[in-house]
């Protein structure tokens, strides 16, 4: 269920409950409104919501201005109004019952959660979001609602606010769903907080350590922390654990870190992998590690692996692939030994590039003498 129709089925829920019986128990309330709020709610759990609403409505007319029958009768028809799926009518109802000041405070209260809940489902982050602050303060919110709040303050991208409230739940209860732990991965991933991120993950692979989630997750967040060799050992553990990670499992990890904006990190990480034999260094990685270097502009690198691979395959392309970052740092002698290499196996295509770069390096030489 979407969070949407999931916080207006709790509000709902919470109305049923809400009989003209507890309310008249509650507080002294006029017998024709009394026995209108019945009808309405009767006519409501039958379906037969334009004869709930013309009740309500008929009654309105006849309750004293400021009044607390005045008040039920706008919260009623609030509820009703969200039972119709108008959201922003039901707002408006059951702010305009809360502006009266005659409901019993834990009605009150519970009418402003609603309300909260319902700005939420409509995507009016704020309003929800303040509603929800104030209540809390007063008097702490159940764990449903807490939730909702860090999840609004996480929408909100205020996670100095959110993290708090999550962080108590958690000291207050160890063993708090998994979402809380989530979230708090989540947050402090945002905020580049990689350490206290891996702090979470820890607490939810100590729950279900045969996830393969868990692990892959632990992993990134160390990779994006540049620490890849720990990133490896994590997966390296895995594996010896008997948890499932696939070849494409760790390719994708890597592929994780360059949409991050992080290809540094990337390289290092399959590097590592390589290095640990957790991926087979086929010619395919090996050339996606020499990019990645040249991605993340980390020129010696990039020439290093580059020039390893082409003395492996004795590639045309991957000389090329040296002598191109030559060329861009104005290597000049050092590119002429390389196109050599590079035109034992070279096609005519690829001659006439040698030829135009030779001729090119040769000048810039002769400019130098």
């Amino acid at each position: 269920m979407g969070l949407s129709r999931r916080l207006c089925s709790m509000v709902l829920a919470w109305l049923l409950g809400l009989s003209a019986s507890i309310v008249v128990a509650q507080q002294a309330v006029e017998p024709g409104v009394f026995n209108a709020l019945d009808q309405a709610r009767q006519a409501q759990e039958a379906g037969r919501l334009g004869e709930a609403r013309q009740t309500l409505e008929a009654a309105l007319t006849r309750a004293a201005e400021g009044s607390l029958e005045q008040a039920l009768l706008e919260q009623r028809l609030g509820y009703l109004a969200l039972a119709q799926e108008r959201r922003r009518e039901a707002m408006e109802w059951i702010e305009r019952g809360l502006s009266r000041d005659r409901l019993e405070p834990s009605v009150a209260r519970q009418d402003r959660i609603n309300l909260a809940r319902i700005a939420a489902s409509s995507e009016r982050y704020e309003r929800a979001a303040g509603l929800l602050a104030r209540e809390h303060q007063s008097q702490p919110l159940d764990d449903e609602d807490r939730r909702l709040l860090v999840q609004l303050y996480s929408r909100l991208e205020r996670y100095e606010q959110a993290i708090p409230l999550a962080e108590q739940e958690v000291s207050q209860n160890p063993a708090a769903d998994s979402v809380w732990y989530q979230m708090l991965v989540g947050m402090n991933y945002r905020l580049r907080r990689y350490r206290q991120a891996e702090q979470w993950q820890r607490v939810l692979l100590k729950r279900e350590p045969g996830n393969p989630q868990n692990w892959r997750q632990l992993a990134g967040i160390q990779s994006l922390d540049r620490r890849q060799a720990a990133a490896a050992g994590t997966l390296r553990l895995a594996r010896e654990s008997g948890v499932q990670l696939s070849d494409s499992d760790l390719d994708n990890l890597v592929a994780l870190q360059v949409s991050a904006g992080a290809p540094w990190q990337a390289a290092r990480l399959l590097e590592e992998l390589l290095a640990q034999r957790l991926l087979e260094s086929t010619t395919q990685r090996r050339e996606r590690l020499a990019q990645l270097w040249q991605q993340a502009r980390d020129h010696q690198r990039a020439q290093t692996t580059w020039t390893q691979l082409a003395g492996q395959t004795g590639s045309a392309a991957h000389w090329l692939r040296v002598a191109g970052i030559q060329l861009e740092q104005g290597h000049w002698q050092e590119l002429l030994t390389t196109l050599e290499q590079a035109r034992a196996g070279a096609n005519p295509d690829q001659r006439r590039l040698i030829q135009q770069w030779q001729d090119y390096a040769r000048g810039m030489l002769g400019q130098d003498g």
